[in-house]
């Protein structure tokens, strides 16, 4: 059989079977694959009471809400339940002559959510009355101190924007260290102590929107993880229109909320409160359920792997996704006709961006390049040893990424880990090819090539940074034998790079 039949019916054979296969895994779920999957979890109380007294207990319901569905189907809910304002509240009463518990468990489903804030809508606008609340200063939201008054209006400066005002409260607060403490920390403390947990930052940010006439309120919950905790969580919300947009500034989240945040109160409220004189110890056992995982068929369920042997998802994802970008990275060298340094340095780059963030990974990735890449050049003088040469250079992207870390401990701008997400060997293969090529080409050559290059690795950050392919391919790992199929037939492509066009015109026109 002809070499290129037989290319041919294996490529077509890697790309169909696995799409069958999914295909099938799809229709017995009885479903399409979810763009937005849920996050499920059981979330157990256990609240232990001793002592030879009478006690008191108070606690929060979660609701239903666009966002969330909570069903208490196998719970016994035997205190006194009442509706509060924007809280659904439990009470129980009684005394207990020994230690004793109080369970109760629900099963939570939530759903990822983000606004967005139509940049043209006023920063002063006419405020319904009922709202005017959400503008007094409390005991913990210090709207009215001049310290915080003074600050809101620096950050406002003259924008007119209300999404500009509260985009620069939020990254202010956003940038303050981020400290673990079980203490209650008010907007003043926050503010003076430059550094705060959830709760500070929660009631700064508020303080700053309300100082502003903004109205604003903190929320508080769970954030749900497969674990047991005893952790609580504050996150805020401003009213944008007539709608109430979620604000996580100390995870980053602006306008949105992950499905994994449980809402159980709205308002600076304690999430349990009890009387004194008993003894009392509370834990949260939450286990997470999987939702979609389609086994039907599967060869590798990397769901059940990931649940039962405890290894995290980015791992996976980053070990699927490798293959997928290189297949981009080919097509456009190959039918594009972009240049980059080699197949699997763009992958690898975007990868890392992924965890530093877009525009400031590119900055400090260029920056240490660029650092480094000037070692390149007296050592090149002194007639250095290639091996050698990389080892100095090793050293020198070693010691510059440390540099980084310092800077950006002292300055707050990213996280001081970040220079640590880029591959060392990455940055000194890059930084002495970088060098290399303004040597011997010129540095206008040089500066192209990094360009393609990271063009080459934006548009795979894109690709690889949707939730949707990452989810796809934990879910139907097969697909990557259908990238497989497509590789081989990629390998064979003999026609014009689209980037040659322009200079054969004249010969393809004859």
């Amino acid at each position: 059989m002809n070499q290129n039949v037989t290319l041919r019916i294996v490529s077509l054979f890697l790309i169909i079977a696995p799409l069958l296969v999914i295909g099938i895994r799809l229709q017995k779920n009885e479903g399409t694959f979810d763009i937005n999957p849920e996050h499920k979890y059981i979330v157990n109380y256990r609240f232990g009471v001793g002592g030879n007294a009478d006690y008191k207990i108070r606690t929060f319901l979660p609701t239903n809400n666009q966002r969330q569905e909570v069903s208490f189907a196998n719970s016994s809910l035997n205190g006194n339940i009442s509706l509060e304002g924007n809280n659904k509240l439990i009470r129980w009463y009684g005394r207990f002559d020994e230690a004793d518990t109080i369970d109760y468990a629900f099963e939570h489903k939530g759903r990822d959510i983000s606004y967005s804030i139509d940049p043209k809508l006023p920063f002063k606008a006419e405020l319904d009355p009922e709202y005017f609340d959400y503008l007094m200063a409390t005991e913990y939201i210090q709207a009215d101190d001049e310290k915080i008054k003074s600050l809101a209006n620096e950050l406002a400066g003259k924008s007119a924007g209300l999404r500009d005002v509260i985009q620069s409260y939020f990254d202010f607060v956003h940038a303050i260290p981020s400290v673990a403490t079980s203490e209650l920390t008010d907007a003043v403390t926050a503010l003076e102590n430059f550094e705060a947990s959830c709760n500070g930052k929660s009631r700064l940010f508020v303080a700053l929107c309300r100082s502003a006439q903004i109205p604003a309120r903190v929320t508080g919950g769970l954030i749900l993880e497969d674990t047991r905790k005893k952790t609580s969580h504050l996150w805020a919300e401003v009213l944008v229109g007539d709608k109430w947009v979620p604000f996580d500034a100390l995870n980053g989240h602006f306008a949105s909320l992950p499905g994994h945040y449980l809402e159980l109160y709205k308002g600076d409220e304690f999430l349990i409160t009890h009387n004194s004189g008993i003894e009392f110890d509370y834990i949260y056992d939450i286990k997470k359920e999987r939702v979609n995982d389609y086994p039907f068929l599967a060869a590798l369920n990397l769901w059940e792997i990931i649940d039962e042997a405890s290894i995290p998802v980015d791992m996976f994802q980053m070990l699927l996704l490798l293959p997928l970008g290189a297949f981009l990275v080919a097509i456009f060298k190959n039918v594009i006709g972009l240049k980059t340094y080699g197949v699997f340095l763009p992958v690898l780059i975007s990868l890392a961006l992924l965890e530093t963030g877009l525009v400031s990974g590119l900055v400090l990735f260029s920056s240490i390049v660029l650092v480094v890449a000037l070692v390149n050049f007296p050592l090149e003088k002194w007639g250095i040893q290639y091996t050698s040469k990389i080892a100095m250079m090793l050293i020198a992207v070693v010691i510059t990424a440390l540099f980084a870390v310092k800077l950006l401990h002292e300055t707050n701008w990213l996280s001081a880990s970040a220079p640590l997400f880029f591959p060392i060997i990455i940055l000194t293969i890059i930084s002495e090819r970088f060098a290399k090529k303004a040597e011997e080409e010129g540095v206008k050559s040089a500066i192209g090539l990094y360009t393609s290059t990271l063009v080459v690795t934006l548009f795979i950050y894109f690709i690889l940074s949707s939730s949707l392919i990452q989810n796809f391919v934990l879910t139907f790992p097969e697909i990557i034998l259908s990238v497989a199929g497509l590789n081989l037939m990629l390998g064979k492509w003999i026609g014009l790079r689209l980037t040659e066009y322009h200079r054969f015109h004249k010969v393809i026109n004859a």
